[in-house]
């Protein structure tokens, strides 16, 4: 029975014109990995803040930082796979990409959340790292834990925009106008 579900499936998604190639399975793997990336420092970052000990918090801080690093990894494998998914898509017809609005509202909303998480989140993980390590070393200019609360709530605001940035180009991923009948 198994066998019949996996021959009607495959059947049916050849006869819907839709085939599943390489370059788009490494883009929902890297899809993936920005979404671990983003939960994952989101996460990291509630634990930094429930944490009192500065020890901790350093080692935390550093970790998310490590964590941070796989967002340029998806972004650049997204980018590659994604060209190669537009040519496979188009190759052939004479539909032109940029006239498919969910298409370039998906690079639009994805190359401000890109340009986002490049310019401001290493600057904001790399700042509260200074900071706790001049809280640390009893260096830190006054009024340091202000500026630490202040430096969590921009993280915090930070992780809820990519979110949010994420959500919206998943949302129009998978209902774009192109995609299937019934989607808006």
């Amino acid at each position: 029975m198994n066998q019949c579900i996996d021959q009607t499936l495959i059947t049916s998604l050849d006869d819907s014109g839709m085939a599943v190639s390489s370059s788009f399975f490494v883009h929902l793997l890297s899809v993936g990995l920005l979404i671990s990336s983003v939960v994952g420092g989101f996460v990291l970052d509630r634990k930094f803040r429930n944490t009192q000990d500065h020890k901790i918090r350093l080692a935390i801080a550093g970790a998310s930082r490590t964590m941070g690093l796989f967002s340029p990894v998806a972004a650049v494998l997204l980018l590659i796979t994604g060209i190669g998914n537009i040519h496979e898509l188009f190759a052939g017809t004479d539909t032109k990409w940029y006239s498919e609005g969910w298409l370039v509202a998906k690079i639009v909303l994805y190359a401000i959340m890109v340009l986002n998480g490049t310019v401001y989140g290493p600057s904001l993980t790399r700042g509260r790292l200074k900071l706790l390590s001049a809280i640390e070393e009893q260096s830190a200019p006054p009024g340091a834990e202000s500026l630490l609360r202040s430096t969590n709530n921009q993280i915090t605001l930070f992780y809820f925009v990519q979110f949010l940035f994420l959500l919206l180009v998943i949302y129009v991923s998978v209902f774009g106008s192109g995609k299937h009948p019934g989607a808006f």
